[in-house]
């Protein structure tokens, strides 16, 4: 089971890696965006909340879409329709026996990202950290994932999917670890 586990996230890390590089135009949602910038070059400063950082608005695009669809072997049933509202940019991925949402808050700095994410934490009740993923990963039992990475706090709220979900059969906790892993692949890949 572990065997199978690793070899399908090593799969995903290879199909991540070789698509993220791919210029697309986002999904059409006010405000508008572009896709290719990393966390590190992208962070959000004080001043300019109007609008998403590039990194951040890569979760909601048709590219990353088209990503999670075959990574999970499903797709989506709804157009994306992403929201940016108090510095948080998310959207729901609507399947046909359930949906996730994708969801980034920006912070001013890494500091407050930290303190953002440890009260996430603190509030989470029982969590299982995730070595290796971001700067400081953890699940909660719903499965739900949340990682911090620069000033950024990702959440990936699998809630709403059945325990199993996707061709083949994933657990929605491995469904929320898979998607973080693609977001951080494609912030990685546009940070190099």
């Amino acid at each position: 089971m572990r065997l199978r586990r690793t070899a399908a996230l090593l799969l995903l890390t290879l199909l991540a890696a070789t698509g993220c590089g791919s210029a697309v135009t986002p999904a059409a949602a006010p405000p508008p965006a572009s896709t290719a910038a990393s966390p590190a070059t992208a962070a959000p400063s004080s001043g300019a909340s109007d609008r998403p950082s590039d990194a951040t608005s890569m979760i909601c695009n048709p590219y990353f879409r088209q990503e999670l669809a075959g990574a999970l072997g499903t797709d989506i049933t709804q157009p994306l329709a992403p929201t940016w509202e108090k510095r948080v940019y998310s959207c729901a991925y609507h399947y046909p026996d359930g949906s996730m949402t994708l969801s980034v808050k920006e912070l001013p700095d890494a500091a407050t990202a930290l303190a953002q994410y440890d009260g996430l934490r603190g509030s989470a009740g029982p969590v299982t950290d995730l070595n290796g993923l971001g700067e400081a990963a953890y699940k909660r039992a719903d499965g739900t994932t949340v990682v911090r990475k620069d000033s950024f706090v990702l959440t990936v709220d699998v809630a709403k999917l059945p325990e199993t979900f996707g061709t083949p059969p994933r657990s929605r906790a491995d469904v929320a670890v898979m998607t973080a892993t693609t977001v951080m692949i494609c912030w990685q890949e546009h940070s190099s």
